[in-house]
């Protein structure tokens, strides 16, 4: 597969740290949701969300967080985190919480994310970057 566009020694350095950013959030994010932690246990119950909903976000969290942390797989990774906040945006909207949650926070960390692992796609293995 060849993708035109930079080569990824010109990728610039801040792709590599939002890549760690955001990889090292979402794998601590998904260790919490997998800990009885009182007030994220009891967030997901106010909602009316099943406990074992919670243990599969964290679950979901944590996987792409790591990945998102390994140079190669951080563009799948990253693409995982953008995912897991459309999805989170997508609940949080059905559930009639603030647009602000729903949009404003899931979407930046969705956009950031997804962003992230294009300036990144030639990481991916097979994908070679031409001019």
């Amino acid at each position: 597969m060849t993708v035109t566009a930079r080569t990824r020694q010109s990728t610039p350095i801040r792709a590599d740290v939002a890549a760690q950013l955001l990889g090292w959030f979402f794998a601590g994010a998904g260790v919490m949701r997998l800990l009885p932690v009182p007030f994220d246990v009891a967030m997901f119950e106010s909602w009316g969300l099943p406990l074992w909903l919670r243990a599969a976000v964290g679950v979901a969290e944590l996987a792409v967080g790591l990945l998102a942390l390994r140079p190669g797989l951080r563009p799948i990774g990253l693409v995982g985190i953008g995912t897991v906040m459309v999805s989170a945006g997508t609940v949080h909207a059905v559930l009639g919480h603030s647009l602000l949650i729903a949009i404003g926070i899931n979407g930046t960390l969705a956009a950031a994310a997804f962003g992230t692992a294009w300036a990144l796609r030639a990481e991916l293995p097979g994908v070679e970057v031409s001019r």
